[in-house]
């Protein structure tokens, strides 16, 4: 997603927020600060990380399924891009995954469905 195509008042509002935020941690010392400083950003595809990490002289890492991350890191703080090698590959593995565990936890069992025009 490059900057051009995000609206330019949410831009600025996402700014001013993350401002707001560091300067009420700044002001209230007492407040524990996030375990995780990651900010994250879904660019769905690999083409689209490798795109933004040559423009911005990062390293690209892929994980074991072969899906594109890099970090523009700011102390602990990062901005984590990243995209999958197929996105509704990994949607529909996802929602499976959701699925197979919600009938876990219900004691049921997903089973395919029958073919069309299959008889029992």
């Amino acid at each position: 997603m490059s900057t051009s195509s995000q609206n330019s008042t949410g831009r600025a509002a996402f700014i001013a927020g993350v401002r707001e935020f560091a300067d009420w941690l700044e002001a209230n010392p007492q407040i524990t600060t996030p375990l995780n400083g990651r900010f994250l950003l879904a660019l769905h595809t690999n083409p689209a990380v490798e795109a933004f990490a040559a423009e911005h002289d990062l390293t690209v890492v892929y994980d074991a399924e072969g899906n594109a991350a890099t970090d523009v890191t700011f102390g602990p703080v990062s901005y984590h891009a990243y995209g999958y090698v197929d996105f509704a590959e990994h949607c529909e593995r996802n929602n499976e995954r959701q699925a197979r565990s919600w009938a876990d936890r219900q004691g049921l069992a997903l089973v395919p469905q029958p073919a069309e025009g299959a008889t029992r």
